[in-house]
Protein backbone atom coordinates (compact mmCIF):
# COMPACT_ATOMS: atom_id res chain seq x y z
CA UNK A 1 0.00 0.00 0.00
CA UNK A 2 1.16 3.54 -0.72
CA UNK A 3 0.65 5.62 2.58
CA UNK A 4 0.19 9.28 1.44
CA UNK A 5 0.60 12.65 2.87
CA UNK A 6 -2.52 13.78 4.77
CA UNK A 7 -1.91 17.51 3.52
CA UNK A 8 -0.88 17.66 -0.22
CA UNK A 9 0.68 15.94 -2.37
CA UNK A 10 3.20 17.20 -5.28
CA UNK A 11 1.56 17.88 -8.19
CA UNK A 12 4.40 16.39 -10.40
CA UNK A 13 4.07 13.12 -8.72
CA UNK A 14 3.78 9.93 -10.97
CA UNK A 15 0.83 8.74 -9.17
CA UNK A 16 -1.17 12.49 -9.77
CA UNK A 17 0.03 12.45 -13.00
CA UNK A 18 -2.04 8.28 -13.50
CA UNK A 19 -5.09 10.32 -11.67
CA UNK A 20 -5.47 12.62 -14.49
CA UNK A 21 -5.30 10.25 -17.02
CA UNK A 22 -7.63 7.99 -15.27
CA UNK A 23 -9.76 11.23 -15.36
CA UNK A 24 -9.38 11.46 -19.09
CA UNK A 25 -10.55 8.31 -19.93
CA UNK A 26 -13.63 8.96 -17.70
CA UNK A 27 -14.27 12.45 -19.58
CA UNK A 28 -13.47 10.93 -22.89
CA UNK A 29 -10.99 12.54 -24.29
CA UNK A 30 -7.56 14.86 -23.30
CA UNK A 31 -8.46 17.53 -21.16
CA UNK A 32 -6.67 20.26 -23.13
CA UNK A 33 -8.76 23.28 -24.01
CA UNK A 34 -10.77 25.99 -21.79
CA UNK A 35 -13.98 24.46 -22.95
CA UNK A 36 -12.04 20.99 -21.50
CA UNK A 37 -11.88 22.80 -18.70
CA UNK A 38 -15.77 23.80 -17.89
CA UNK A 39 -17.20 21.03 -19.09
CA UNK A 40 -15.12 18.67 -16.61
CA UNK A 41 -15.78 21.20 -13.81
CA UNK A 42 -19.78 21.08 -14.63
CA UNK A 43 -19.48 17.25 -14.68
CA UNK A 44 -17.76 17.14 -11.32
CA UNK A 45 -20.07 19.47 -9.87
CA UNK A 46 -22.96 17.32 -11.68
CA UNK A 47 -22.11 13.96 -11.01
CA UNK A 48 -20.87 14.28 -7.32
CA UNK A 49 -22.33 18.01 -5.92
CA UNK A 50 -18.16 19.53 -5.40
CA UNK A 51 -17.39 22.53 -6.90
CA UNK A 52 -13.47 22.47 -8.28
CA UNK A 53 -12.89 25.79 -9.90
CA UNK A 54 -12.04 25.59 -13.84
CA UNK A 55 -9.05 27.39 -12.54
CA UNK A 56 -7.95 24.39 -10.42
CA UNK A 57 -8.78 22.27 -13.23
CA UNK A 58 -6.26 24.12 -15.70
CA UNK A 59 -3.51 24.19 -13.24
CA UNK A 60 -3.88 20.60 -12.61
CA UNK A 61 -3.34 19.75 -16.29
CA UNK A 62 -1.52 22.39 -17.05
CA UNK A 63 2.07 21.99 -15.37
CA UNK A 64 3.56 25.57 -16.87
CA UNK A 65 0.65 26.99 -14.55
CA UNK A 66 0.33 24.23 -11.73
CA UNK A 67 1.10 24.95 -8.16
CA UNK A 68 3.75 23.13 -6.28
CA UNK A 69 1.37 21.01 -4.07
CA UNK A 70 -2.35 19.53 -5.02
CA UNK A 71 -4.68 19.86 -1.91
CA UNK A 72 -6.06 16.79 -0.34
CA UNK A 73 -9.59 17.59 -1.24
CA UNK A 74 -9.09 18.24 -4.74
CA UNK A 75 -7.53 14.46 -5.43
CA UNK A 76 -9.82 13.13 -3.68
CA UNK A 77 -12.43 14.68 -5.74
CA UNK A 78 -10.55 14.10 -9.02
CA UNK A 79 -10.72 10.31 -7.86
CA UNK A 80 -14.43 9.92 -7.18
CA UNK A 81 -14.56 11.57 -10.58
CA UNK A 82 -12.52 8.48 -11.60
CA UNK A 83 -14.22 5.74 -10.08
CA UNK A 84 -12.51 5.75 -6.53
CA UNK A 85 -13.42 6.38 -3.07
CA UNK A 86 -10.56 8.45 -2.29
CA UNK A 87 -7.03 9.02 -3.87
CA UNK A 88 -5.59 6.57 -1.67
CA UNK A 89 -7.99 4.20 -2.89
CA UNK A 90 -6.89 4.78 -6.49
CA UNK A 91 -3.19 4.79 -5.29
CA UNK A 92 -3.84 1.16 -3.92
CA UNK A 93 -5.60 0.40 -6.77
CA UNK A 94 -2.18 0.53 -8.33
CA UNK A 95 -0.13 -1.09 -6.19
CA UNK A 96 -2.38 -4.10 -6.03
CA UNK A 97 -2.37 -4.11 -9.95
CA UNK A 98 1.52 -4.39 -9.98
CA UNK A 99 1.63 -1.63 -12.70
CA UNK A 100 4.99 -2.29 -14.21
CA UNK A 101 6.70 1.58 -15.10
CA UNK A 102 10.55 0.52 -16.02
CA UNK A 103 11.23 -2.18 -18.46
CA UNK A 104 13.81 -2.45 -20.85
CA UNK A 105 12.48 -3.09 -24.64
CA UNK A 106 14.14 -5.74 -26.50
CA UNK A 107 13.50 -7.39 -29.85
CA UNK A 108 10.69 -4.85 -30.60
CA UNK A 109 9.79 -3.15 -34.11
CA UNK A 110 10.82 -0.13 -34.08
CA UNK A 111 11.55 3.35 -35.65
CA UNK A 112 13.23 5.86 -34.69
CA UNK A 113 13.55 9.39 -35.61
CA UNK A 114 17.29 9.89 -35.00
CA UNK A 115 17.50 6.90 -38.34
CA UNK A 116 15.01 8.80 -40.58
CA UNK A 117 15.84 11.18 -43.64
CA UNK A 118 13.24 13.78 -44.64
CA UNK A 119 11.24 12.83 -47.18
CA UNK A 120 10.68 9.36 -45.35
CA UNK A 121 7.19 7.97 -44.46
CA UNK A 122 5.63 5.86 -41.55
CA UNK A 123 2.78 3.97 -41.41
CA UNK A 124 0.69 3.54 -38.41
CA UNK A 125 -2.43 2.16 -37.60
CA UNK A 126 -3.98 1.37 -34.17
CA UNK A 127 -7.80 0.03 -32.70
CA UNK A 128 -10.36 -0.45 -33.82
CA UNK A 129 -9.59 0.82 -36.97
CA UNK A 130 -7.37 3.96 -37.12
CA UNK A 131 -4.73 4.66 -39.31
CA UNK A 132 -1.99 7.16 -40.48
CA UNK A 133 0.58 8.05 -42.86
CA UNK A 134 3.28 10.35 -41.68
CA UNK A 135 6.15 12.07 -43.51
CA UNK A 136 9.46 12.75 -41.41
CA UNK A 137 10.32 16.65 -42.08
CA UNK A 138 13.22 16.52 -39.73
CA UNK A 139 14.05 17.14 -35.94
CA UNK A 140 11.68 14.64 -34.90
CA UNK A 141 9.20 16.63 -36.37
CA UNK A 142 6.36 14.84 -38.47
CA UNK A 143 3.78 16.03 -40.94
CA UNK A 144 0.33 13.74 -41.11
CA UNK A 145 -0.34 13.18 -44.78
CA UNK A 146 -3.35 10.86 -44.55
CA UNK A 147 -5.96 9.79 -41.32
CA UNK A 148 -8.62 7.78 -41.33
CA UNK A 149 -10.88 7.28 -38.16
CA UNK A 150 -8.21 9.50 -36.07
CA UNK A 151 -8.69 12.53 -34.84
CA UNK A 152 -5.23 13.87 -35.95
CA UNK A 153 -5.75 14.87 -39.31
CA UNK A 154 -4.09 15.67 -42.49
CA UNK A 155 -1.70 18.69 -41.81
CA UNK A 156 -1.38 17.86 -38.28
CA UNK A 157 2.89 18.20 -36.68
CA UNK A 158 3.77 16.73 -34.10
CA UNK A 159 7.52 15.85 -32.25
CA UNK A 160 8.40 12.07 -31.84
CA UNK A 161 11.52 10.30 -30.86
CA UNK A 162 10.53 6.57 -31.78
CA UNK A 163 7.70 4.66 -32.55
CA UNK A 164 7.50 0.72 -31.09
CA UNK A 165 4.89 -1.79 -32.20
CA UNK A 166 2.76 -3.16 -29.82
CA UNK A 167 3.14 0.13 -27.77
CA UNK A 168 1.33 2.83 -27.20
CA UNK A 169 2.62 6.01 -29.17
CA UNK A 170 3.06 9.55 -27.13
CA UNK A 171 4.13 12.41 -29.41
CA UNK A 172 4.42 15.77 -27.81
CA UNK A 173 3.95 19.38 -29.18
CA UNK A 174 0.97 18.65 -31.80
CA UNK A 175 -0.45 21.24 -34.27
CA UNK A 176 -3.88 20.83 -34.73
CA UNK A 177 -6.28 23.24 -36.34
CA UNK A 178 -3.97 25.85 -34.89
CA UNK A 179 -3.74 24.80 -31.69
CA UNK A 180 -0.38 23.64 -29.47
CA UNK A 181 -1.30 19.96 -27.64
CA UNK A 182 1.83 19.42 -25.16
CA UNK A 183 1.29 15.59 -25.34
CA UNK A 184 -0.93 13.58 -27.21
CA UNK A 185 -1.33 9.84 -26.84
CA UNK A 186 -1.87 7.21 -29.91
CA UNK A 187 -3.08 3.46 -29.38
CA UNK A 188 -2.88 4.09 -25.20
CA UNK A 189 -4.26 0.45 -24.55
CA UNK A 190 -3.18 -2.22 -27.57
CA UNK A 191 0.00 0.22 -29.24
CA UNK A 192 0.25 0.45 -32.65
CA UNK A 193 -0.73 -2.24 -34.38
CA UNK A 194 1.12 -1.56 -37.38
CA UNK A 195 3.96 -0.18 -38.32
CA UNK A 196 5.95 0.47 -41.44
CA UNK A 197 8.32 2.56 -43.02
CA UNK A 198 8.91 3.81 -46.60
CA UNK A 199 12.64 5.37 -47.84
CA UNK A 200 12.60 8.01 -49.75
CA UNK A 201 14.56 7.11 -52.64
Amino acid sequence: MVILPLMATRSDSPLVTALLSEAEAVFGHPVRTPSDFVLLAGQIEDRLREHISESTIKRLWKPSLAYKTVSERTLNTISQYAGYQHFQAFCDHLTNQGIMESEIITGKESIKASDLNPGDMVQIAWMPNRECTLRYIGSRQFVVLTAINSKIQPGDKFHCSVFIKGRPLYVDSLVHDGVIYESYGIGTEHGLTRLHLERTK
